[in-house]
């Protein structure tokens, strides 16, 4: 009873983000334009300070912002990395480059299944590409999957 009441209150959670996302896409949108359009060179010192702030908290809502899109992505494909005949890896025949969104398996025995995904993305480094979130584990065989928005 007590883990389907948790799952309930996730579920509400997620829900909750997911309907704010539109109206926090319009609060980035006006506060970008509106940031465009100061010259900050003729601010005083409050307004300056104000305008930093107003910045910083832009800059979380970013990243709030991505988060609660990433809430949407569902499953395309899901499989192992394997490197292809141009060395570049690729999970169940899409390549991966620099800058790919993918998410990696993490093993954690204490997991109900044994481990979870984590978002991430392939980046290259001298002779090969690495996972942004997990930089020195292998890629070749790392069970992985890659979501987008319906």
């Amino acid at each position: 009873m007590k883990g389907e009441l948790m799952m309930k209150l996730l579920a509400d959670a997620i829900n909750s983000y997911l309907s704010a996302e539109h109206n926090i896409q319009r609060l980035l949108t006006e506060s970008k334009e509106l940031m465009d359009n100061v010259n900050v060179y003729r601010l005083n010192s409050e307004d300056a300070q104000q305008y930093h702030t107003l910045y910083q908290a832009i800059q979380g809502l970013e990243e709030a912002h991505n988060s609660i899109v990433d809430l949407s992505k569902e499953v395309q494909l899901e499989g192992y990395l394997q490197k292809n005949e141009w060395d570049r890896y690729e999970l169940c025949g899409r390549e991966l480059t620099s800058g790919s969104s993918v998410d990696v398996w993490r093993d954690d025995p204490e997991m109900k299944e044994g481990g979870y995904y984590v978002q991430s993305r392939i980046e290259h480094r001298g002779d090969d590409y690495y996972c942004v979130a997990m930089p020195y584990i292998k890629l070749e065989g790392l069970k992985a999957r890659y979501r987008a928005l319906p």
